[in-house]
C-alpha cells in the first residue's frame, strides 16, 4: 500500500455535492465520442474506461480514466490529457475507504506516474483497469471485451437503475400503464360515461335551491303568489331532483363495477407480462437481485397499481373538468364573487406538483426499503433450519426489525411530508370560503357592491363546496399517482431489462439430438474484464461420458452454463450437432437437456408433480419406472401417503440422498439427449453414494454426458476426462492415463484425495 496517500473519507458536503451534480449533469453512460477519438490518437484502441469524481483535495471535479492499448490516460472533459505509457507501469496499488478509493501507477525506483481519486459508485469500473494492469505487470495480457459494454456493466447500468424513478417523465410512465386498458375499452367507456353522468348530476342540487328559494319561496313570502298556487311547482322541483338522485345513484353502480374490476383486470395482465418477463430473463439478472426484491415488485407494486388505475385516471380526469366547468358557473353566476374562487387555482395546483416531486422521491426511497424488509424474509424463511441450527433467532429478529424500522421511517418522512402539506392546503381553502361570504354578507346586507339575492348566494355557496371538492381530489390523486408512478417505474424496470441470452429471429429448430458437442476457441468473462474460460476447444462424441475436474474456481461450472446456455460466450463458438448453440431454438434444445445438481431443488408439492415437473402429462406407470431407475422407488412407498406426500418447501422434508433420487427421477423422465451431472453424489453418506452412483449408472447409457466431481473415484467410468485449471485445459484422457503423467494436474488431485483419505480412515 501506498502509505504516503490518504485514502479517501469523503465528507456529507462533498457528498451532497456529488448529488447535485449528478442531478443536474448526470453520470456519464458512455466515453464522450470525442474524447475517445482524442485518447485512441495518443495511445491507440480504446480497451476500457472509468469516471473518476475526485480531486486531491477529495473535492467533487470529474475526469476519465481511460487504458489504451498504449497508454493510461487521464482526461477531463475540456481535452486535457495526462497520459503514461503502459510499458512504463511496473506495479500498481489501491487503497478503500469508507467512502471512496484511491488509485495509483509505479514506474521505476517506485515513483509515482499517475494517481486519481474516486468515490464508491465509480470503484468497480476502476478495478477493472487495475486488473488489467496488474496482470500486465506480471507478464499476462488480458483483452477485455469492449470498453463500452465493460463500463455499462460496472457503473452506468447500475446508475440508471438507481436513478430511473427520478429521472424519467412520469407522464410517459402514466401514458404507458393506460397502454393496459386497451383491452377494456368497452368497460372504460361504460365506467366513464358513468362517472360523467354522476359529476353533471353533481350540479344539479345547488341549481334546484336556488329555484325553490327565488322562484318559489321568495314570491310566497312577498305576497305575490299563495302556497297553493306554488305548491304544484315546488313538488315538481322536488320530484325531478329526486329522479336525479336516482339516476346518479344508477350511475355511480356502473362506474364502482366497472372500474373496480378493471382496475383488478389491469394489475392482473400487468403481474401475468412481468411474470412472464422473468421467465425470459437470464441467470446474470437474478444473480444481482435479491429475491424479495423482485417478490415485491411482482405482489406489492402491481397491487398498489390497482386503485389508481381503476379510480385515480377517472377521477382525475373529471376532477379537472369539473373544476373548469364549475368555474365558468361560478363566475357566470357573479363575476366578483367568482374571482375570487378561481384566481388562487394556479397556486393551488403549482403546489401539488413541487410537493408531489418530493414525495415521489420519497416513495421511491420508501419502497426501497420494503424490498429490503421482504428480502429478509426471502431469505430467512427458506433457512430457517440453518438460523435454529445456529441459535441464530435473535440475530435474524434484530436484523428483520432493523429493516422494518428502517422502512417504518422511509414511510413516516412521507406521512410527515404530507400531513404537514395537506392542513396548510385546507386553511387556504378555509379562507378562501372566508373572503367569499365576507364580500357576500357586505352586498346582501346592501353596505357594498352590487345587490345579491339570498337564492343565488346560497346556490354559490353550494357550488363553492363542490368547487373545493376537485381540487381536494386532484390533491389526493397526485399523492395516489406519485406512490403509484414509483411502483410502476420498478415493475416496468424488469419488463423492461433485456435477456442478457437472447434468440435469433428464426432459429433452428433441431430435431432429436445425437448429442455431439463442440467448444471452438471458447472464452468467457463474467464482468467482461477477467476471464473465467480462456480460448478453451474440444469435443465430446455422442453417447460418451466426459469428466471436468479441476481444481476450485478453474472454470468447470462455467463450462456447464454454456452448454446449457444460462450464458452466451464471449469469443468462439459453441455447437450442438454441428449448429451454433446461438442460432438454434433454446426451448428446443433444453427439452432435450437434462440436470442433476449438486443441491436439488424441489418445490413445494407432491413427490409426484416433483418427478414429473419436466412432462407433466406424464402417466403414473411412467413416473414409477423413473422411480425405480433413480432408486427412489422403495423410499418414496415408505412414506405416509407415497407418490403423494408433500415434500415442503425446496424438499426440506427428505433426506438429501432422498432429494438427489427425485432429481435423478424427474431427470430420468425427462429422458434428455445430453445429460449434466453436477457434483451429483456429493454431501451424502457410502450407502446412499452406492444408490445414487447405481441410478446414475442406468441414467447415462445412451446419452452424451458431462460429470463435475470433486470425487475423482467417482469418475472412473467415464470415457475421457478434461482437466481444467485457471480457465484452460491443461490435460485431457482416461483416468489411467492421467495417472501415468507424474507431474500431472489430474495426478497431484488425485494424490491428494488418497492421502485424505487415508487420514479419514486412521
Amino acid at each position: 500500500m501506498h502509505s504516503g496517500q490518504p485514502v479517501p473519507s469523503v465528507s456529507s458536503s462533498t457528498l451532497r455535492h456529488q448529488a447535485l451534480l449528478r442531478r443536474f449533469t448526470g453520470q456519464p453512460e458512455v466515453l464522450p465520442a470525442e474524447l475517445g477519438k482524442l485518447a485512441g490518437a495518443a495511445g491507440g484502441p480504446v480497451e476500457l474506461y472509468a469516471w473518476v469524481d475526485l480531486n486531491e483535495r477529495l473535492e467533487i471535479e470529474p475526469a476519465w480514466l481511460i487504458l489504451t492499448r498504449d497508454q493510461l490516460i487521464l482526461a477531463n472533459d475540456k481535452g486535457n490529457l495526462q497520459s503514461v505509457a503502459r510499458g512504463s507501469i511496473l506495479k500498481v496499488k489501491d487503497q478503500t475507504g469508507l467512502s471512496g478509493g484511491w488509485f495509483g501507477a509505479y514506474g521505476e525506483g517506485d515513483r509515482l506516474l499517475l494517481e486519481v481519486r474516486f468515490s464508491n459508485r465509480q470503484r468497480r469500473a476502476v478495478e477493472h483497469i487495475r486488473f488489467v494492469l496488474q496482470q500486465q505487470t506480471e507478464g499476462i495480457t488480458v483483452r477485455p471485451a469492449g470498453a463500452d459494454a465493460v463500463y455499462a456493466e460496472a457503473v452506468a447500468g447500475p446508475i440508471r437503475e438507481a436513478q430511473s424513478t427520478i429521472a424519467r417523465n412520469e407522464m410517459s410512465v402514466i401514458w404507458r400503464l393506460l397502454g393496459y386498458f386497451r383491452p377494456y375499452k368497452k368497460e372504460v367507456t361504460i365506467g366513464f360515461v358513468a362517472a360523467v353522468i354522476m359529476t353533471l348530476l353533481n350540479l344539479a342540487p345547488p341549481y334546484f335551491t336556488k329555484i325553490l328559494l327565488d322562484d318559489i319561496l321568495k314570491p310566497v313570502q312577498d305576497g305575490r303568489f299563495s302556497a297553493k298556487q306554488m305548491l304544484p311547482l315546488a313538488l315538481t322541483t322536488i320530484g325531478a331532483l329526486g329522479t336525479l338522485f336516482l339516476i346518479r345513484e344508477i350511475s355511480a353502480w356502473f362506474r364502482l363495477r366497472k372500474l373496480a374490476y378493471l382496475g383488478e383486470y389491469v394489475a392482473h395482465d400487468l403481474r401475468q407480462e412481468l411474470y412472464a418477463h422473468l421467465q425470459k430473463l437470464s441467470l446474470n439478472f437474478f444473480s444481482k437481485k435479491q429475491t424479495g426484491s423482485i417478490i415485491t415488485r411482482v405482489s406489492s407494486d402491481t397491487d398498489r397499481l390497482w386503485e389508481f388505475l381503476a379510480f385515480g385516471v377517472v377521477e382525475a380526469s373529471l376532477s379537472i373538468l369539473m373544476l373548469a366547468g364549475l368555474g365558468v358557473v361560478l363566475v357566470s353566476m357573479d363575476v366578483q364573487l367568482g374571482l375570487i374562487m378561481i384566481l388562487p387555482v394556479p397556486l393551488f395546483l403549482a403546489a401539488y406538483y413541487f410537493h408531489g416531486k418530493v414525495i415521489s422521491r420519497r416513495f421511491l426511497k420508501a419502497w426501497r426499503k420494503w424490498s429490503d424488509v421482504s428480502a429478509v424474509l426471502s431469505d430467512t424463511i427458506p433457512g430457517m433450519r440453518v438460523v435454529k441450527s445456529f441459535s441464530q433467532e435473535g440475530r435474524e429478529k434484530t436484523r428483520f426489525n432493523s429493516r422494518n424500522d428502517i422502512a417504518l421511517s422511509a414511510f413516516n418522512e412521507i406521512h410527515q411530508s404530507w400531513t404537514s402539506f395537506w392542513p396548510i392546503l385546507m386553511f387556504c381553502f378555509h379562507m378562501i370560503t372566508l373572503a367569499v361570504w365576507g364580500m357576500a354578507v357586505l352586498r346582501l346586507l346592501g353596505i357594498w357592491g352590487a345587490p345579491l339575492t339570498l337564492g343565488t348566494f346560497m346556490a354559490f355557496s353550494l357550488y363553492m363546496g363542490l368547487f373545493f371538492y376537485p381540487l381536494e381530489v386532484i390533491g389526493q390523486i397526485t399523492r395516489m399517482m406519485n406512490r403509484a408512478v414509483s411502483s410502476a417505474h420498478r415493475v416496468f424496470e424488469v419488463i423492461d431489462t433485456e435477456p442478457q441470452v437472447q434468440e435469433v429471429a428464426d432459429p433452428v429448430q433441431l430435431g432429436p439430438l445425437t448429442g455431439r458437442i463442440t467448444f471452438e476457441n471458447v472464452s468467457f468473462s463474467y464482468d467482461g474484464v477477467r476471464r473465467t474460460l480462456k480460448n478453451l476447444s474440444f469435443e465430446i462424441k455422442p453417447g460418451e461420458m466426459i469428466g471436468l475436474v479441476g481444481p476450485s474456481g478453474a472454470g468447470k461450472s462455467t463450462i456447464i452454463n454454456l452448454v446449457a446456455r444460462f450464458y452466451d460466450t464471449v469469443e468462439g463458438v459453441i455447437r450442438i450437432d454441428g449448429e451454433d448453440i446461438r442460432r438454434v431454438d433454446l426451448a428446443g434444445f433444453r427439452r432435450q437437456l437434462g440436470m442433476v445438481q449438486q443441491e436439488p431443488f424441489l418445490f413445494h408439492g407432491t413427490i409426484l408433480e416433483n418427478i414429473r415437473y419436466g412432462m407433466p402429462g406424464a402417466s403414473l406407470d411412467q413416473v414409477v419406472e423413473a422411480a425405480r431407475a433413480a432408486n427412489a422407488h422403495d423410499f418414496i412407498c415408505k412414506m405416509p401417503l407415497g407418490y403423494e406426500t408433500i415434500v415442503g418447501e425446496r424438499g426440506h422434508t427428505l433426506s438429501g440422498g432422498e432429494r438427489q433420487r427425485v432429481s435423478i427421477a424427474r431427470a430420468v423422465l425427462h429422458n434428455p439427449r445430453i445429460l449434466i451431472l453436477d457434483e451429483a453424489t456429493s454431501n451424502v453418506d457410502t450407502e446412499t453414494e452406492r444408490k445414487i452412483q447405481e441410478a446414475l449408472d442406468r441414467l447415462v447409457k445412451g446419452r452424451t454426458v458431462i460429470a463435475i466431481a470433486h470425487r475423482l473415484s467417482t469418475l472412473q467410468k467415464a470415457h475421457r476426462l478434461l482437466v481444467i485449471k485457471d480457465g484452460a485445459l491443461v490435460e485431457e484422457g482416461t483416468h489411467a492415463e492421467l495417472l501415468a503423467m507424474e507431474k500431472g494436474v489430474y495426478k497431484k488431485l488425485h494424490d491428494l484425495q488418497q492421502e485424505l483419505h487415508a487420514q479419514f480412515a486412521v
